[in-house]
């Protein structure tokens, strides 16, 4: 049964399953509009959007569906869609392009934006003693 999976980090992956998507804006004001969020001072949800942004740059990609109702999927992370909407935000994530059979599926990769959060999310959690670091994951 074919299945979605992290792509090698070469270009010629990438080229063979995707193809380029036509109508960027579009796609943005789309994924915006659907997973809309406030700017906040403090990210909801930290340590699962560190796992999400780091599970990003391993090179698995979010894939955002739906002509009509849009929907997110990221393998491994059932509650992608609470977080979707900050990663369109504040774009910590980059269209890679849409899927070869459906162009209703756009897929999307870590932006520079989002390799920077990461870093600084990294750093942020290695600062953390065991029990905050137990804190921030019960209590977000």
């Amino acid at each position: 049964m074919p299945h979605d999976a992290a792509l090698p980090p070469h270009a010629g992956a990438t080229a063979t399953v995707m193809l380029p998507v036509l109508a960027p804006s579009t796609v943005w004001a789309r994924a915006r509009r659907e997973f809309a969020v406030s700017p906040v001072q403090q990210l909801p949800l930290r340590a699962r959007l560190l796992d999400v942004l780091e599970h990003l740059d391993r090179g698995h990609m979010l894939a955002l569906m739906g002509a009509t109702v849009p929907a997110v999927w990221l393998d491994g992370h059932p509650d992608i869609a609470l977080l979707a909407g900050v990663l369109f935000t504040y774009g910590y994530v980059q269209i890679a392009g849409r899927h070869r059979d459906n162009p209703h599926v756009v897929y999307f990769t870590l932006s520079a934006a989002g390799r920077r959060k990461l870093d600084e999310g990294r750093a942020w959690w290695n600062r953390l003693s065991g029990w905050q670091r137990l804190k921030v994951r019960l209590l977000g």
